[in-house]
């Protein structure tokens, strides 16, 4: 199967997606792609990609409706606090019977007893200890660690450099900020929200934000997401 791509988002992310498709670091749940390619990308936010690029982008969604046939499988390009969003228009894509396609960078460390989601994205220097498992749609970046016995849920984003400890539970669409340390057997409710650098000793509740050191209450958070592009 020849693997033709479309990437949902025209900003730094897709910029990042790019260049792991181009190194070969896509890969079909365990299976890595040998042959696969970027044919479009979608925005409905921008008028046009904040990169350079010569793949065929739109953002209207009669031009959506067209051209998604010229695609098979897709990759979300979606950071940020977005998680919810990358997860809920991921399952629209799939409901267009895309196949999703996760990027695991060459550097990276995933023990073989831990169990990986569809659509995850796992950056340089990663590591992924023992009897852990990473939930769909979920981003790992640059050098963030997971511990042994982890539960990360779907569509959350664990930031550069952030350290999870052992047995923690994170939940649906949480946000881990870069340098955040997560002390052993903590429990992060769906939606929350942890600060760039802090240090959480006490379990976080739903769609709390937390800042400092240890991390205290600052704020709820709120989600967005705009599926009106699939309706």
């Amino acid at each position: 199967m020849k693997y033709k791509i479309l990437i949902w988002g025209a900003s730094s992310k897709t910029s990042i997606v790019l260049n792991m498709i181009q190194n070969g670091q896509i890969f079909d749940q365990k299976k890595q792609i040998k042959k696969g390619k970027a044919v479009l990308i979608v925005d409905p936010v921008l008028k046009k990609p904040n990169f350079d690029t010569k793949i065929f982008f739109l953002n209207k969604k009669e031009d959506f409706i067209k051209n998604i046939n010229k695609s098979n499988s897709f990759i979300a390009g979606i950071g940020g606090a977005h998680g919810k969003a990358r997860y809920l228009i991921s399952k629209e894509l799939i409901k267009k019977k895309l196949k999703a396609l996760s990027l695991i960078h060459s550097t990276s460390y995933i023990d073989k007893t831990s169990v990986i989601g569809i659509g995850t994205q796992i950056m340089p220097n990663v590591v992924v200890h023992c009897n852990s498992k990473v939930g769909d749609f979920t981003v790992l970046n640059t050098s963030s660690t997971i511990d042994h016995e982890c539960v990360i849920g779907y569509g959350v984003h664990i930031m550069g450099g952030a350290s999870i400890a052992g047995r923690v539970k994170i939940g649906n669409y949480v946000t881990i900020g870069t340098n955040a340390t997560i002390l052993p057997d903590i429990k992060i409710e769906d939606g929350a929200f942890v600060g760039a650098g802090a240090v959480v000793t006490k379990n976080v509740k739903k769609n709390e934000i937390v800042v400092g050191n240890p991390a205290k209450f600052l704020k709820q958070n709120k989600h967005k997401v705009n599926l009106s592009y699939f309706k």
